[in-house]
């Protein structure tokens, strides 16, 4: 499932979730975000510094972001990846997606600083995820959001 934003000025993103095992077998609920025609210098660079995403490329585990820089929030058939300022981006997702993200309490954030189609299929997805120099991550935690009406 893909969809385009604009989550910072002048750079087009592109959005792709889909669930799949973790590396100890279990569904997970993921997110990429990445840029549609051009590679990031900038916008996305900033995020992943800010927000501590872990290069691929590098050894150890993914690691959690703490929910004063990000939480997710699932609405309805929508997830929405938020700061403390207010929604960063914001995604629909499909019943499978969100009741993977209920079971592990966390989406995987993934950012790709080169640009990929926004129709990119499984295949082109899984090339361009194999190139780890260029692919960021961390665990989002879910956080319950209460409104007042």
């Amino acid at each position: 499932m893909t969809e385009s934003t604009s989550p910072e000025q002048g750079l087009d993103v592109g959005l792709t979730t889909w669930s799949a095992p973790n590396p100890f077998g279990e569904p997970t609920a993921y997110v990429l975000v990445h840029p549609l025609t051009r590679s990031d210098d900038g916008p996305l660079l900033e995020a992943i510094t800010g927000m501590g995403l872990k290069r691929l490329d590098t050894d150890g585990d993914i690691l959690p972001i703490g929910t004063d820089v990000l939480f997710a929030s699932l609405r309805a058939l929508r997830v929405e990846l938020s700061t403390p300022s207010g929604v960063w981006l914001s995604q629909p997702v499909t019943d499978d997606w969100t009741a993977n993200a209920i079971g592990r309490r966390y989406v995987v954030l993934v950012v790709g600083t080169e640009p990929l189609r926004d129709d990119a299929d499984a295949e082109a997805l899984t090339s361009y995820l194999a190139d780890r120099t260029s692919i960021f991550a961390a665990l989002v935690k879910i956080r319950v959001r209460v409104e007042n009406p």
